[in-house]
């Protein structure tokens, strides 16, 4: 029954998608608790209505079609924070790109190194490559080096999502404390969901992350076609 009518209606599932994210942004803002990200939340609720309604996740996937159009194109925003904080990036310019780079390096060969030891498949290596990236370009490019773009956007929620819940509590216990540095970390590991939190945390922390975000998925675009070459 629960599967006819929502096949029924072509858009059922963007506007569920919509409404669910809607109404776990306002629970969290409500209730100011960082474990209800609205990603995490909404995402729990439709795989639950997905799993008991017997909707097959391509049906699901076909009527977001619109959305999966568009989160391609919003990453060009991405570039407003860069030229924003074009000052901050001049005046740390050294630190932050080093911090950015040995992170993602880092990151990237700890995937390729770990899985090659666990004998994990060759496509979901690929598919791991990108989640160091924000949404957008992940799902880019996981589908030019031939990997999983689904299991790409969700290994991107599960790191985001973690950060944005853990990330500023970690630092805390790592005694990091320079706004720049937290919020560096926070944007070039958990991507949108911890520059988020890190906003929450204050406006320099924000706009770092914001910058790292950036240059992270501007990195990851341009390594991930190399570390393939390894697998």
């Amino acid at each position: 029954m629960w599967n006819e009518l929502f096949q029924a209606n072509p858009i059922s599932g963007m506007l569920m998608t919509i409404g669910f994210y809607w109404a776990g942004q306002v629970l969290y803002d409500r209730t100011k608790w960082t474990v209800l990200q609205p990603v995490l939340t909404s995402s729990a609720v439709i795989i639950l209505i997905l799993i008991y309604g017997k909707i097959p996740y391509e049906v699901y996937y076909e009527q977001n079609v619109v959305l999966n159009y568009v989160l391609p194109l919003s990453a060009v925003v991405l570039a407003v924070p860069l030229y924003r904080n074009l000052h901050v990036l001049k005046r740390h310019a050294l630190p932050i790109f080093a911090g950015i780079i040995s992170g993602t390096v880092a990151t990237m060969t700890a995937i390729v190194v770990i899985g090659k030891l666990m004998g994990t498949d060759r496509n979901i290596l690929i598919s791991m490559l990108p989640k160091s990236a924000t949404n957008p370009i992940a799902i880019e490019i996981s589908g030019i080096i031939g990997g999983i773009p689904s299991l790409t956007v969700s290994l991107v929620v599960i790191a985001g999502v973690f950060g944005g819940v853990f990330g500023p509590e970690i630092l805390k216990l790592m005694r990091v404390k320079n706004d720049v540095a937290r919020g560096i970390a926070l944007g070039s590991m958990s991507h949108a969901v911890g520059t988020a939190r890190a906003f929450k945390e204050g406006e320099v922390e924000g706009s770092m992350s914001s910058l790292a975000m950036a240059i992270a998925g501007t990195l990851t675009a341009i390594l991930s076609p190399i570390f393939t070459l390894f697998l």
